[in-house]
């Protein structure tokens, strides 16, 4: 049976956003193999007995042109000994270097950008340099999947991608409704707005905690998600300041998510980083909980405004607060209705067996079955 490689920058990423898929290939008797770090935040249980793991070194946000080169090296070597038949990429480092690997081995390959992040909004030499990068190595993969209108608009219009190799995933990486049920509001005293993501500023904490200095006597903030090593990462000092102060109510990240969606009114996305799709989001939708989010792309697309959450605008902090007081102001029987609302929205759009579905084709298209 065919090989398939799944190369990303943790294995936390392979395990949480593409398990669902990886799964299903098992079932279809495909030999798989994860090449990734292996992250903290990963749990070596969770992979199938089924799947080789080969875990690399990588510096994710490093930019040392060294550290690359070993990068890719290894890849390389991996590709070459394992010769797998079709190798998936995510991520910025190995949608690059991986593709380049594969390309020079003459193993197809496809490549998923999550979100395009700073390196096409931000001026830097870092981030032009990833640019031509980008360019340059996006010739060689068979199919290039993005996760919203926007940054295939903008792959198109710099000319970083044949249209004819793109591919919008329009619910994003999906989730799992069997895993992410719907479940009943909490009785909660008060609204538990929760906010789960890495605890980069870029997220929207600021915002958030500015919403949760005002708003602290009428709702509970909670924020859960690991402390990063990205140059925007909010310092642990910082957060148990804001907790010591009675501001948030700070978690620990872990992989339980489902208890904490449970436990919450409403799932708070107040992000201004150039997202792809919002996993979180979609999970909260599939929970049958209102959605607060900012109006980007990668967010904006899992809130129906009035309907099932609100928008707010993106780095405008009174803006979330206003925003946070209308879902306050609401009646459980409202919250309950918008509730609802995601569960819908979420079965229409999100579910994972469409993406599924999305991988099947691109493999068909190149085994011919």
């Amino acid at each position: 049976m065919w090989k398939l490689l799944f190369s990303d920058n943790t294995l936390w990423g392979l395990l949480n956003f593409r398990g669902g898929v990886i799964r299903h290939f098992i079932k279809e008797g495909y030999r798989i193999i994860l090449v990734a770090p292996q992250d903290s935040m990963a749990d070596l249980t969770l992979i199938p007995n089924e799947v080789k793991y080969i875990p690399v070194k990588l510096n994710r946000t490093g930019t040392n042109p060294f550290s690359d080169f070993q990068y890719y090296k290894v890849l390389r070597q991996i590709y070459k000994r394992e010769k797998p038949d079709y190798i998936f990429h995510y991520t910025i480092k190995p949608n690059i270097y991986g593709t380049l690997a594969a390309h020079g081995l003459g193993i197809c390959s496809s490549a998923m950008i999550p979100g395009l992040g700073h390196v096409y909004t931000e001026k830097s030499i870092g981030n032009m340099i990833a640019r031509i990068m980008y360019k340059f190595a996006m010739r060689y993969p068979q199919k290039v999947l993005v996760l919203n209108k926007v940054n295939y608009d903008i792959l198109v219009h710099r000319k970083v991608v044949a249209p004819e190799k793109l591919l919008w995933l329009k619910g994003g990486e999906g989730v799992d409704l069997s895993k992410y049920k719907s479940t009943p509001p909490p009785r909660n005293k008060r609204p538990v707005f929760l906010m789960i993501a890495r605890l980069l500023y870029e997220k929207g904490y600021a915002e958030y905690i500015e919403a949760a200095k005002v708003l602290k006597e009428q709702a509970e903030f909670r924020v859960m998600g690991p402390i990063d090593s990205h140059p925007t990462a909010v310092k642990r000092e910082t957060i148990d300041n804001d907790v010591a102060n009675g501001i948030i109510r700070y978690i620990e990240f872990s992989l339980d998510v489902v208890s904490q969606i449970e436990a919450a009114d409403c799932v708070v996305l107040p992000s201004f980083y150039g997202e792809g799709l919002s996993r979180v989001l979609m999970e909260g939708l599939a929970m049958a909980r209102s959605i607060i989010a900012s109006d980007i792309p990668g967010c904006r697309e899992t809130v129906q405004s009035g309907i099932n959450g609100y928008l707010c605008a993106p780095k405008d902090a009174q803006s979330l607060i206003e925003v946070c007081k209308k879902f306050i102001a609401l009646s459980p029987e409202q919250r309950k209705r918008m509730g609802i609302e995601s569960r819908i929205l979420a079965e229409k759009q999100f579910d994972e067996q469409l993406v599924i579905k999305q991988y099947q084709r691109i493999l068909k298209d190149y085994f011919g079955t």
